[in-house]
């Protein structure tokens, strides 16, 4: 029986523009405290192995919802409440300040007892460059470039603290492209040593620095990402409350229509999706489902989907910290390795 980490996407009421018009709450509870804090609990107490957390800087996928939270703190309050799933934070690391990210995604490795991974991807946009002030890119080789760049200077200022060793720190010295580094980080190394870093598949630049690829498109297996382990980026839509994905899905694009993208998209009932996602999960190390509204599909996905997936030889993986969940030994720090 395989074993693969299934893990789901929490981005607002779900993938799906028009999913705050469909959630079990009011919108005007969206945003508070204990719809935040209870919902997370749930996804802890269910079989799910990690969600992750999106950073909508500079993005236009939800334009129904203007409020958005930044992605590590609402992660950091996700670790706090929770003591199973592993958490994901998503940032932007064209433009980031290397030392203020390292230490932030180093808070939330502690909040969370080692459960966190960091997911990274560019952004060329002039306005959220303008946000930051700061000049964008010049092209998008560029802006990969740049995300390299601060890839390495985080990992390197995690690694200025040596293990259980408190009074002997280093000083990083990073110089690259589009930034150079000098100094040490603020805290005590995280407990996994590094937090696992995503990117998508597509980020070839950064390859070498990254642990897990999100693949999308029809055959992931193909996709030779150089990459320790993949996960499959999936929408999917489930038949639920009575009425079919394909007409749930009609109704939500009447509001707002969801873009296609090169994700697998998923609409159907429990056992056809669970069918296809066991064709998936022999070709990757985990899947990463981004349910269309999440009051609607989480649960049908939890009783049905999952389920399902069990009989057909898909157990999902679970472990104390992410980089067990994704087997993926702890780095050696760079500066006591020399």
């Amino acid at each position: 029986m395989s074993q693969t980490a299934i893990g789901i996407e929490v981005d607002a009421e779900g993938a799906h523009p028009a999913a705050w018009r469909h959630a079990d709450r009011p919108v005007a509870e969206l945003f508070t405290p204990g719809r935040i804090r209870d919902r997370f609990r749930a996804f802890d107490a269910s079989p799910l192995a990690f969600v992750t957390v999106p950073q909508h800087q500079g993005r236009d996928s939800f334009p129904d919802v203007q409020g958005q939270f930044d992605a590590i703190e609402l992660a950091t309050f996700a670790a706090a409440v929770t003591s199973r799933i592993s958490i994901v934070a998503e940032t932007v690391a064209t433009f980031a300040e290397p030392f203020h990210l390292a230490d932030q995604l180093n808070s939330l490795d502690w909040a969370a007892k080692g459960r966190a991974g960091w997911l990274v991807r560019t952004d060329t946009s002039p306005d959220v460059a303008a946000g930051r002030g700061t000049r964008a890119p010049g092209d998008a080789a560029a802006s990969a470039r740049e995300m390299r760049d601060v890839i390495l200077a985080v990992r390197r200022l995690w690694d200025t603290w040596e293990d259980e060793i408190l009074a002997s720190r280093h000083e990083s010295d990073v110089a690259g492209d589009a930034l150079s580094v000098t100094g040490q980080g603020l805290l005590p190394r995280p407990p996994q040593g590094q937090l696992p870093v995503w990117a998508p598949a597509t980020e070839r630049a950064a390859a070498a620095l990254i642990d897990v690829a999100l693949v999308s498109g029809e055959a992931p297996e193909l996709v030779a990402t150089g990459v320790a382990r993949t996960v499959a980026d999936v929408d999917i839509v489930l038949d639920a409350r009575g009425e079919r994905a394909a007409d749930r899905l009609a109704r939500l694009d009447e509001a707002t229509p969801w873009p296609e993208s090169d994700r697998i998209r998923l609409v159907g009932d429990a056992d056809s999706v669970a069918e296809r996602l066991a064709d998936l999960a022999a070709h990757v190390d985990g899947i990463r489902l981004r349910p269309a509204v999440l009051d609607v599909d989480v649960p049908v996905l939890i009783e049905a989907v999952v389920p399902a997936l069990h009989r057909a030889g898909v157990r999902l993986a679970g472990a104390p910290t992410q980089r067990e969940l994704f087997r993926l030994e702890r780095p050696t720090n760079i500066f006591t390795a020399a």
